[in-house]
Parts: structure tokens; C-alpha cells; sequence
């Protein structure tokens, strides 16, 4: 009965050891989170979306639908969630701020190079008082597909618009670049 209660007391002592370890770990900013409420919010409010894509060189511009500005959206809003608790792990934050731009940035980098997910970083200019709010969420995605490496350069300026730069890597053919950027007033 003892050997059964010492047991019992150190496992509960592990456990709690193992919470409180976890708790003293500063999260992450939940740049999903984050995109998937101005996502929302672009959803719900009466605005004008304008579409401009480029090509090969060619650019075209044109008014767009709220569905096709979901279909783009989702782009940011498939990203893996690295602020949760199975890939956080996998990512360290750096803290910096850039005196040209005027702006925090929290900066978001695997620790295996071959992850999706390259980088993503959350800029924040501070106000008059020194607070900051998010201004811009930058994320760079690399996937290798069965015979081309797919680059994707995405960027969600809030409240304004967002951009993706789609490069696609074959062997021995030219880089192919496409952009689409969704704008919105």
C-alpha cells in the first residue's frame, strides 16, 4: 500500500513538474488565428475587392467576388498552426526591432530547414505610447512536389490587402513566377 501511494505521489509530482514547465514557455503569437479573423472580418463587411495578377511579365487587374477572395484566402488560412502545441516545439521566435521601418518584429523559424513552413513573421509598429498592433504578417512556404519545388511568398498587410507570389522550380526549365494580390476598400 505504501509502494502503491509513493507511486502515486511521484507521478502526480511529474505531471506537475512537467505543467509548470510548460507554463513558464512564452506562447507564440497565433498568426492563424490572427489571419483567419481579418479573414473573417474582409467576409462579413460590405467592401470592393480588386484583383491584379501578373504572369510572365503580363498584368492583369480586375473587381473580383468575395468567393474568389475566400479561394485566395485560404491559402493563409491552410497554413499549419505553428503556435500550437504539436509544432511549436518545432519553431523559435525572434524578438527585434527594425529602426528603418519602425517597427517589432516577431520572427518565426523552423529548427529543421526542410520544414514547410520557412519563416513567418509578424511586424508591429509602435504608437505614440509605445504599444504596438499588427500591421503586417509575412509567411514563406516551400513544398517539393513530385518534379518542381513550389515557393510561396505570402503577405496579409490588415485591413488593406494581401499578396501571393507563387514560384514554381523545375529542372532545367526557367523559374515560373505568378502573383496575385487582392486589395479591398
Amino acid at each position: 500500500m505504501n509502494k502503491l501511494l509513493i507511486g502515486l505521489l511521484f507521478t502526480c509530482c511529474l505531471i506537475s513538474c512537467k505543467n509548470k514547465k510548460s507554463e513558464n514557455i512564452p506562447p507564440f503569437f497565433p498568426v492563424l488565428d490572427y489571419l483567419k479573423s481579418e479573414a473573417k472580418k474582409t467576409d462579413s463587411l460590405p467592401l470592393t475587392f480588386t484583383k491584379i495578377t501578373t504572369a510572365e511579365g503580363i498584368s492583369d487587374t480586375s473587381k473580383t467576388t468575395k468567393e474568389e477572395v475566400n479561394k485566395y484566402a485560404s491559402e493563409f488560412l491552410n497554413l499549419p498552426d505553428i503556435a500550437s502545441g504539436n509544432r511549436r516545439d518545432d519553431f523559435k521566435e525572434t524578438q527585434d526591432y527594425d529602426e528603418i521601418m519602425n517597427n517589432v518584429l516577431l520572427i518565426y523559424t523552423p529548427k529543421k530547414p526542410e520544414d514547410e513552413v520557412r519563416n513567418e513573421t509578424v511586424m508591429m509598429p509602435p504608437d505614440d505610447e509605445g504599444n504596438t498592433h499588427v500591421k503586417t504578417i509575412l509567411v514563406t512556404t516551400v513544398k517539393n512536389d513530385k518534379d518542381s519545388t513550389i515557393e510561396k511568398n505570402m503577405t496579409w498587410h490588415m485591413d488593406k490587402r494581401f499578396q501571393i507570389v507563387t514560384k514554381v522550380n523545375k529542372p532545367n526549365q526557367p523559374e515560373k513566377i505568378n502573383t496575385v494580390v487582392i486589395s479591398w476598400e
